[in-house]
């Protein structure tokens, strides 16, 4: 492919979540733009989510590893430094900053607790292409070296670890700007220790997270320069807006309306943006 190609992967996260966001997902693959996704490590309802992406065989499919809410898919024991006294996740990414401020958390419990988040994933049939994380996670040091080194043990081949260049909305959003902006200085310490396997595209979208309308949509689009990128999205039906632990409200069904708009499909078209899964990038 012409090195000036602009490929893009549209990524939908939190698959499995919910049935509804999982239904969303899937909605914005057959009528919209959306071609990969990521099911979520710890979901309750894995075999559901499986009969949910055999309807849709040519979505890209990762693994959303999470290590905040809900509960972890190893022992107890072999994770005590992930979890509270009632075996659950930290709450929120905040809760898990602190842990890792104060030096709390060990590489080995990060390392067992995505090892099988993924195992899971690949048992129930399904071949993930890539790796990310719930709230993003994957940019503190010590979780993402265990990312890749899982990845490399599994042979997956991508990693969710460049962050978008500052942009104007980092600027009109403060505090989201200033998120993404730790995320960027996260992620650059990140990749200077993971190892040589390849990290895939530039990510966009952090500032927007949960709330991509059309419009900004069209200008993600339009800041686009040939080579490769991800748009993270959070689309669902309609009833499942909610809000995130430290984070703003997700409007869910506002993305799955913007991700089928007929002026987003054809701002790519113009373009000649060529959307692609994770796997389609090595």
């Amino acid at each position: 492919m012409n090195e000036a190609t602009i490929r893009l992967v549209i990524n939908a996260d939190d698959f499995g979540m919910t049935p509804e966001i999982s239904r969303g997902i899937i909605r914005a693959h057959h009528d919209g733009c959306v071609t990969s996704t990521s099911v979520l490590g710890n979901c309750a309802d894995l075999a559901g989510a499986k009969a949910l992406l055999a309807e849709a065989p040519n979505l890209g499919v990762g693994v959303h590893l999470a290590l905040v809410g809900g509960r972890p898919t190893s022992p107890p024991e072999r994770v005590s430094s992930l979890i509270d006294g009632d075996g659950r996740l930290p709450a929120g990414p905040r809760d898990l900053f602190k842990l890792w401020m104060k030096g709390s958390i060990q590489r080995a419990h990060v390392e067992t607790e995505i090892g099988n988040q993924i195992d899971r994933v690949i048992d129930a049939g399904l071949r993930p292409d890539h790796l990310d994380t719930h709230h993003h996670l994957g940019f503190v040091p010590v979780i993402g070296q265990a990312m890749e080194a899982a990845a490399r043990r599994r042979g997956i081949p991508g990693i969710r670890s460049a962050v978008e260049q500052p942009t104007i909305a980092w600027l009109t959003e403060p505090r989201r700007g200033l998120e993404a902006g730790l995320l960027a200085g996260l992620s650059w310490l990140t990749r200077r220790k993971m190892g040589a396997l390849r990290h895939g595209p530039q990510s966009w979208g952090f500032v927007e997270s949960g709330q991509l309308d059309e419009v900004r949509i069209l200008e993600i689009i339009g800041r686009l320069g040939p080579g490769v990128h991800e748009l993270i999205c959070h689309p669902a039906e309609a009833g499942t807006s909610s809000s995130e632990p430290d984070g703003p409200r997700y409007d869910r069904p506002q993305e799955l309306r913007a991700l089928t708009s007929a002026k987003v499909r054809g701002a790519l078209q113009r373009q000649g943006i060529a959307l692609c899964r994770w796997k389609d990038l090595f």
